[in-house]
């Protein structure tokens, strides 16, 4: 799902002049906005109330905030630099905002350490204060400019909170790993969840005079959410019987902490420098965008597993 939205070539046919409504492709994009989430609640299942001592967490965080400044640099100085020839200047600003999500998880596995060792009642007070500030929020505003759509909306009305939402996702997933529910109920979940992101698209685009983002702008809201829960207990248990797709399936899974960190650069050689550059397309159908998508997820894939065996396996390991 990430790195499908990263590979941004489609056309959603955004006109500030008239009252927008999504077309199939933003229709179909605005289903990435269960891609963090879902990895917040992967996540969780595995670090969420596991015992761990704070030399442990500092290891953890100490990687990376590695991985994280070294790969922005190598993105800056050879992608910017050199392949796209925009210049090699560095920035605070880009330090945090193509790997962000490391960022975030470091948050994420302080607070919850916090969490895990506090009393009971302390962790609750958190939870409920970081679900009011970011998905209760998000949805008041959302509901506020749909009734009146010439409200003002400040700056934080529309917020993930420093993107803390992600300790709620991760402690949603925690909560849900032994949780089993009918396919009826998930499927239910996911279409309220997905109607909801949809709404919000229409309300914020409309209000504001610009596309609304719908993936990475959603995921602090009720319907990222319940799309996210959704799909998460609908997959959680399934298994392939293909073995040739559970051999896929595994190795992007095993590997996914390195699909985040190598795609973006496979996502520019393919569209900037080829589809760009080369042939001169800037938009692409659907099944086009999901097609090389695939096949960057599993190229960087595939490259994770063989630094993840070699002697810089540094580089890729959290």
């Amino acid at each position: 799902m990430v790195v499908f939205y990263h590979v941004e070539m489609l056309d959603f046919c955004f006109d500030s002049n008239s009252y927008f409504l999504p077309n199939i492709n933003k229709c179909f994009q605005v289903l990435c906005a269960a891609g963090v989430p879902l990895f917040f609640m992967v996540n969780g299942v595995f670090t969420v109330r596991k015992t761990t001592t704070i030399n442990k967490l500092m290891i953890r965080i100490g990687r990376l905030f590695f991985i994280a400044v070294i790969w922005t640099v190598f993105l800056r100085l050879f992608i910017g630099g050199v392949v796209l020839e925009k210049g090699v200047s560095l920035s605070i600003r880009d330090f945090y905002s193509k790997y962000w999500f490391f960022y975030s998880l470091i948050y994420t596995y302080i607070i919850n350490y916090i969490i895990d060792i506090a009393p009971k009642w302390c962790g609750h007070v958190v939870l409920v204060f970081l679900f009011i500030v970011t998905f209760v929020n998000n949805f008041a505003w959302d509901l506020l400019l749909w009734l009146n759509p010439n409200q003002t909306l400040p700056s934080w009305g529309h917020m993930g909170f420093f993107t803390l939402y992600g300790v709620v996702y991760s402690r949603i997933g925690a909560y849900l790993k032994n949780k089993h529910y009918c396919v009826p109920i998930c499927v239910v979940v996911m279409v309220v969840g997905y109607a909801l992101i949809i709404f919000e698209t229409i309300i914020m685009s409309n209000a504001e005079g610009k596309l609304f983002d719908g993936v990475n702008a959603a995921f602090p809201t009720l319907g990222a959410m319940l799309l996210s829960c959704g799909i998460f207990c609908l997959l959680k248990d399934l298994k392939a019987q293909n073995n040739t797709m559970s051999r896929l399936i595994t190795l992007v899974g095993i590997n996914s902490g390195g699909v985040y960190v190598l795609h973006y650069t496979f996502i520019v050689l393919v569209r900037d420098k080829y589809f760009m550059d080369v042939m001169g397309v800037q938009y692409l159908s659907i099944a086009a965008n999901f097609i090389i998508a695939l096949f960057v997820t599993l190229l960087s894939a595939y490259i994770s597993s063989l630094i993840s065996r070699s002697p810089v396996k540094i580089l890729l390991k959290f």
